[in-house]
């Protein structure tokens, strides 16, 4: 058995989320135009990404609008400022290993030995 979708027009939806940004709650206006409340967060996503440009009717959403300047200058400055704080880590990294750590000679099996407190095979030779 197959149920048909109910389809709601673009009007009802910008009527209950002005009724929502009004102040009424979800499950009163759930109650009231007999959606699901699941249905009217999904209809208040959509208006919040997209404002009037949201419910463009018959399935067809319409691709976000692109980030104004502003928006998109923030993006970046964001993006800058998480690079600049990994690139300030990994340079404090190196500077600390090279501090640090000695070079291994060869095939480092001097440095290991010597940590380890064993007897290299030559050695025991």
């Amino acid at each position: 058995m197959h149920l048909a979708r109910t389809l709601y027009s673009r009007e009802l939806k910008i009527a209950a989320m002005r009724a929502m940004d009004g102040g009424e709650s979800r499950a009163q206006l759930a109650r009231r135009l007999q959606v699901g409340p699941r249905l009217l967060e999904r209809w208040r996503n959509e208006w919040r990404e997209l404002g009037e440009a949201a419910f463009p009717g018959m399935g067809h959403r319409q691709e976000a609008v692109p980030p104004s300047d502003e928006r998109r200058m923030a993006e970046l400055e964001r993006k800058i400022g998480q690079l600049t704080v990994e690139n300030d880590f990994l340079k404090k990294a190196l500077a600390h290993f090279r501090e640090h750590h000695l070079p291994a000679a060869g095939n480092g099996e001097a440095v290991c030995i010597a940590k380890s407190g064993k007897r290299s095979k030559r050695e025991g030779l």
